[in-house]
């Protein structure tokens, strides 16, 4: 496991990955590089695993996880 700090225009997403096989799901959106590392590193030391940052030219943008659905 390891967690993914993705930039593509503009924005950053933080990811929390397993593998390279899975569809890449973002859990934090920012236009701020520097807020959006601050929450990867908080992320990296509550699961105990590394960062990795990547500039996303030929990647797809990651999708954002669902809101629960209200009744």
């Amino acid at each position: 496991m390891y967690i993914e700090l993705r930039e593509k225009a503009g924005k950053f997403y933080v990811l929390l990955r397993h593998g390279e096989e899975e569809k890449p799901v973002a859990h934090f959106v920012s236009n701020s590089e520097v807020e959006s590392y601050n929450v990867a590193k908080q992320f990296a030391k509550q699961n105990k695993c590394l960062i990795r940052v990547t500039e996303a030219q030929n990647l797809e943008t990651p999708e954002l996880p669902k809101p629960p659905e209200f009744l």
